[in-house]
């Protein structure tokens, strides 16, 4: 019943009202009419057709209401915005009694609304400037564009930039953007003409541009203010009437201003106005004076970067880091060792390679006489190095200012590299019996004589075995069943010498219980160093619980394979009972009614042709119902899959493109061997999807491919016809067909996708298992 308007639902005091079938009040009542200046009931009796005669979209309003219509609106009254519902009443005939009416006063929710819309543009603008400043930084042309832009098409017409030139009070025209095209044109026709060069005006002091000002150039004197006859000449040549002024400052500098100008038809600017402005000139000015730095800054980096060269070849560690201490360059040989500099703080790279003690004596030393040297244990990725390291401070060679400091050390012990190793080799031999130790599985290992030296206590406890059985009495026989060990010693072993490993499946001997299926994962174990053999070692998982949801999954794959069996078989033979009734029957007797009506109109071309209008299209008609009778019968025609579901898809294309100019193919070089259940529901889809196509989609081309892919039955129907177009399934022409395509092809096990394609057209997808439910890789459909 409630309608929300585009702006959110109606929210506010409200009046509820009625009026009679012939337009008079004959209720007001609620808590909005005291904001409309009225009293409850002071309306009733008015006759508000006539009420309204000067308010045309009201007195419409009502009329709608009177004629029956239930609708809501939105509309001013005295200074309100109200939502108004209204609701005829009917008697029992359906004849409209009168009409009740709900008012909303929703002025201040729109106002709220309103105001929140603004802030979101307003956050979302300089968001997106901000970006768009943060890129643009090296490009100063197109820093200035895009801030002159933002705020001219925020709040202005005009825009312009004026920047600082080498002369402290001179400001000159850095960039200009007009909301209109032909303004540009006009602004580079008199810049053309200006012989001064590019416009500029001067300030008395760079300390009077502090804060924003707003001029009217028609009504205030602008005597005093810098660059005047500037702004006249936007008043004279564009009609720019009020200019809105804001400094550029950062770092407590001046760097230039930003004019913007409004013609009348905007009128002046507001407080949200000059508020926008200032922050997109905020901004502005930052990215400005980052560009003017990075400018100041490129002749020193083109020495650093001579510095760098060579320091990037070297093999010494080496870094530079500023006064406080963040690192400004790392060479490649500190990445390559393995360095965390993650954190860009040298004193805290130092402590988590060197210790806190040795990156204290370091900054005492600094701070103290300005340099230090010595040697220090320092640990890179699990390896602890004795360096030679070699701090010092940096300062300008001619003005003497700090630069920050820099280092250099160099690795000076092979001794400790070596120990590193070796106790992160030992720290991996803990983990990696940790890992044995906790793991779920049986894990052995035995000498190349077959004596077992390892057993891990879970597979202990797989097997039965008291965990303080030496194992070493025991040989790789004792663990195996018969035909275990039969697989051990004709598969299993001769595969490891052969490869190195081997994995399969086969049972594990219990000393208290069955035997135990297990998966198996066996490798030689070698020396480091020679790479010889020296054990064999066995990872074996118990896959009982696998073994049984598989003989389940089987077995529920039989039983589904049954069921859609004799699913189709009884859709197959309820389309033959109907077709057999519909040939009987209907078929018969409009091809008699068809007949008749042949002969008739012959008859009457002889003997009343002024008839022939009336009988033609009757006859007409009956042929095409016989004709579409005769259709059915073929689509349930159960499908001859006798020479597979390619012939069967050959002769339903064949009939379904018989007279029409489509151009179809079926490709079918790798045809699955699955059920003839699977096959007839493949066929009934895709028959489908060949019908739609020629049927809905007016295709040209139509291409079948049928393939095997995943374990089971792949085909896609292509055509090149309208598509899908916009919206559900469900409000597609034949989308009970779709519908039913998907729904087959989900019973048999499968999936059924119908897409758009990107060159045009419609693609239709079928996937089906080799069996309604398969077992193993067959029971995940591909894609």
């Amino acid at each position: 019943m409630w309608q929300a308007g585009d702006d959110g639902p109606a929210v506010g005091p409200q009046v509820i009202f009625g009026f009679d079938s012939n337009g008079f009040c004959t209720m007001s009542t609620g808590a909005g009419l005291e904001d409309l200046g009225l009293r409850p009931g002071e309306l009733v009796g008015r006759n508000l057709l006539e009420l309204y005669r000067n308010a045309p979209d009201a007195r419409d309003s009502v009329l709608r209401a009177l004629a029956g219509e239930r609708f809501s609106t939105e509309s001013e009254f005295d200074g309100r915005r109200l939502w108004v519902y209204y609701e005829p009443t009917l008697d029992a005939e359906g004849n409209v009694t009168g009409v009740v009416g709900v008012a909303t006063d929703v002025t201040e929710q729109r106002r709220i609304e309103a105001e929140a819309r603004d802030a979101r543009a307003r956050a979302s603008l300089l968001a997106d400037l901000s970006a768009v400043l943060t890129q643009t930084v090296p490009d100063l042309p197109e820093l200035l564009r895009v801030a002159v832009r933002s705020a001219t098409e925020a709040v202005a017409h005009l825009g312009g930039i004026w920047l600082r030139t080498h002369e402290p009070d001179r400001l000159e025209l850095a960039a200009l953007w007009s909301v209109r095209e032909d303004d540009l044109a006009a602004i580079a026709q008199l810049a053309a003409e200006n012989v001064g060069g590019t416009p500029a005006f001067e300030v008395s002091s760079s300390d009077d541009l502090t804060a924003s000002q707003l001029f009217d150039l028609v009504t205030e004197d602008l005597a005093g203010v810098p660059g005047a006859d500037l702004l006249r000449g936007g008043l004279d040549e564009f009609g720019v009437r009020w200019v809105l002024r804001v400094p550029l400052r950062a770092r407590g500098l001046l760097l230039g201003v930003m004019d913007l100008g409004r013609r009348p038809s905007l009128g002046g600017f507001d407080a949200n106005d000059t508020s926008l402005v200032c922050d997109i000139a905020e901004r502005c000015a930052l990215a400005l004076d980052n560009a003017v730095l990075l400018a100041d800054q490129r002749d020193a980096r083109e020495e650093l970067m001579k510095f760098q060269a060579l320091a990037d070849a070297s093999d010494d560690f080496i870094v530079i880091a500023d006064d406080e201490g963040h690192l400004t360059y790392v060479n490649p040989a500190l990445y390559d060792a393995g360095v965390q500099i993650e954190s860009g703080e040298v004193w805290t790279v130092v402590t988590a390679h060197a210790g806190e003690p040795a990156a204290t004596r370091m900054r005492e030393a600094l701070e103290r006489v300005g340099r230090w040297s010595g040697d220090v244990a320092a640990t890179f990725v699990g390896r602890e190095l004795v360096v030679h390291a070699e701090l010092f401070r940096l300062s300008h060679p001619e003005t003497g200012q700090s630069l920050g400091t820099a280092g250099i050390a160099q690795d000076v012990t092979e001794v400790r590299a070596t120990e590193a190793a070796l106790r992160s080799a030992n720290a991996d031999l803990k983990r990696f019996k940790a890992l044995v130790e906790a793991s779920p599985d049986f894990i052995a290992i035995a000498g190349l004589d077959g004596k077992v030296q390892y057993v891990n206590p879970q597979g202990r406890a797989m097997i039965g075995m008291d965990p303080d059985v030496d194992v070493a009495t025991t040989v790789i026989a004792d663990y195996l069943t018969p035909e275990g060990l039969e697989t051990s010693m004709n598969v299993e072993q001769p595969a490891v010498i052969a490869n190195g490993h081997w994995e399969g499946e086969s049972t594990l001997r219990s000393l208290d219980g069955p035997p135990i299926p297990v998966a198996i994962a066996s490798f030689l174990m070698r020396d480091m160093e020679t790479g010889e053999p020296f054990a064999l070692a066995t990872v074996q998982r118990d896959i009982t619980e696998r073994l049984q949801a598989e003989a389940a999954l089987r077995d529920l794959a039989d039983q589904r394979e049954a069921l859609l069996t004799r699913l189709v078989d009884a859709q197959d033979a309820e389309r033959a009972r109907i077709a057999a009734d519909v040939h009987d029957d209907p078929v018969q007797a409009l091809a008699v009614v068809d007949l008749r009506l042949g002969s008739l109109v012959r008859r009457l071309r002889e003997h009343a042709p002024e008839l022939l209008d009336i009988v033609e299209p009757l006859r007409v008609s009956v042929t095409d119902a016989t004709a579409r009778l005769r259709a059915l019968l073929f689509d349930l025609e159960p499908p001859d899959l006798q020479h597979g579901l390619t012939a069967a898809l050959h002769r339903a294309a064949d009939e379904i493109f018989s007279g029409s100019d489509t151009e179809w193919s079926i490709a079918a070089d790798r045809e699955p061997d699955v059920p003839d259940s699977t096959r007839a529901v493949a066929y009934r889809i895709v028959k489908e999807a060949l019908t739609n196509a020629q049927k809905h989609a007016r295709a040209d081309h139509v291409r079948v491919t049928v393939d095997d892919e995943a374990g089971g039955l792949s085909v896609s129907v292509e055509d090149d016809g309208t598509g899908l177009g916009p919206g559900p399934v469900e409000s597609l022409p034949g989308h009970r067909g779709l519908l039913s395509m998907q729904d087959r092809a989900t019973v048999a096990g499968g999936r059924c996708s119908i897409e758009n394609r990107r060159e045009g057209g419609t693609v239709v997808k079928l996937w089906l298992p080799g069996c309604p439910l398969g077992v193993g890789r067959a029971l995940q459909a591909p894609g």
